[in-house]
This record gives C-alpha cells, structure tokens and sequence, in this order.
C-alpha cells in the first residue's frame, strides 16, 4: 500500500525535524537524514560539496557524506538503522525507497569507518561494500572500516570476497577481514578487543538520548497511520 507522500514527508520534515517545509517527489524519496553531526560534516552531489549546517540534513541517492578529522556524524535511515560515521570518513548512499516496509540500501565505504544497527529487515536488502568485500546485513549492530575488517557486536553479517566469492557469516563477538589473495580471515574477539572496538565510538554516543516523536499521515485509501520517529538532538 503506497503513502501519499505529500503528506508523509510534510509532517515528518515540519513536525519531526523541525527545518521548515519539504514535500519531495515521489521518484526523489529520501533514504535517510543525518540527525547529529559534529563539524565538519558535508554532503557531495553532483560534483559539488556543501558543509552541513543543521540537522535533519536528507541524504538521496547517490549523495556521498564525508566527515573530516574531528566531524563524526549519526545518520538514521527511514527504516530506523542507524549508522555512526568517524572522523576523516567517506561514505556514499544508496538504494531506494518504497515505503517504510520495503526499502533498499548500500553503503559504499570509501575512507574511514562507521558503525551501524541495522534494523531487522526481513526480505530488505542492507549492504555495505569496500574495496574487496560486500556484507549483507539482515539485522544487527556491527562495524566496518575501508581496509575491509568487519566486527560483529551482535547478530550475523554475511561477508564476501569481491575477488573470490568466499562468503563467512560473521556473529557476536567475530571479525573477519578480506585479504590481499581475496580470502576471508575470521575469528573471536576477546572482551577487550570488543570493548575497544565499542570506545572508539563514546563520543558519539554521548547525550544520544532520543526524542520519540509520533507521526500521523494518510493513504490513498484515506485511512490513517501513526509511525514512531526517534530524532537525536545535535550538539551546538
């Protein structure tokens, strides 16, 4: 069943993000928002950079988000994942949107690393791709960084060589990196390992205490909908 859009993205960008009126096309839907940043923080398009300068930000298709050595940024996507992107990182965005219930995403990871708890997805895909590796996610919350390692906090994720076409599924507490002959390294992390791993995002983690906000938009049947969106504060 299709979301009249108009009205969808009306309220969530006035009412939920609160920057102002957006209605968007319905071939131009966006595949998520950057709800807190820490400068410096910018979105490419087209060949054209700009330095994001208040949250809820739209990330489209094919958008690339770079942070630079001290911006770090948290990203929510329209099906409630959640990635957590690094300093002197640079990923691009894409995939497509339906509705809530069925959307598609890749992250490309180009530089740097981020961390991300994905939603439970069912039959949507999420992928985050490197250099050497794809990983299919179908709900978990992990982390990957451009020189293909993948660490696993919980869930599974599904890592393959681009070279080979060797697969792994990595779960909690696992990590596998893809080598330079395109074979999968795996294995435990220790407590600490998976600590340090975890540290290395604190700061984003701070004053990350989310505002739930309830949403109510139309379908074309003319029946209601109420959705729950959690928006994180930005820092000033």
């Amino acid at each position: 069943m299709k979301v009249l859009l108009k009205y969808f993205l009306l309220l969530l960008v006035m009412g939920v993000l609160g920057i102002g009126a957006q209605v968007y096309d319905a071939n131009d839907r966006p595949l998520a928002f950057v709800q807190k940043f820490k400068p410096s923080v910018g979105i490419e398009k087209n060949g054209e950079f700009k330095d994001i300068k208040e949250r809820g930000k739209p990330l489209f298709d094919g958008d690339t988000l770079r942070t630079d050595q001290n911006g770090f940024a948290l990203v929510q996507f329209m099906d409630k994942s959640i990635a957590k992107i690094r300093p002197d990182s640079r990923l691009i965005i894409q995939g497509n949107i339906e509705n809530k219930q069925n959307t598609s995403t890749r992250i490309g990871l180009e530089l740097g690393e981020i961390l991300l708890n994905v939603s439970e997805r069912g039959s949507q895909d999420f992928e985050v791709t490197t250099n050497s590796a794809v990983a299919s996610v179908k709900g978990t919350s992990f982390g990957a960084t451009v020189d293909d390692y993948f660490w696993v906090e919980e869930g599974n994720v599904e890592v393959a060589s681009k070279q080979t076409g060797q697969s792994v599924t990595l779960s909690e507490k696992m990590y596998g990196q893809v080598q330079e002959d395109g074979s999968i390294e795996s294995g435990e992390l220790t407590d600490e390992e998976l600590e340090k791993r975890k540290a290395e995002y604190s700061e984003m983690n701070e004053k990350l205490e989310p505002t739930i906000y309830k949403v109510r938009f139309t379908n074309e049947d003319g029946e209601e909908r109420v959705i729950e969106m959690k928006v994180f504060e930005n820092e000033n």
